[in-house]
């Protein structure tokens, strides 16, 4: 077996940053809204999105039914 050195390794070039941008305002806010509804424990993710959302100057206080 062949040991690659961790520079020789091509990952993606897009970044959570990127994709985050690419969604619209409404798949944005339900994305942020289902990971605080379900309690997903990622808080690099949850403060990304709450950035994105503030860039847009959006509200980042989750909604309740």
């Amino acid at each position: 077996m062949r040991v690659l050195k961790y520079n020789l390794i091509n990952g993606p070039k897009a970044t959570v940053t990127d994709y985050l941008q690419t969604l619209n305002n409404d798949e944005l806010v339900t994305n942020f809204n289902s990971l605080l509804l379900y309690g997903v424990k990622m808080p690099d993710l949850v403060k990304k999105m709450r950035d994105e959302l503030r860039k847009r100057k959006m509200d980042t206080q989750a909604i309740l039914f």
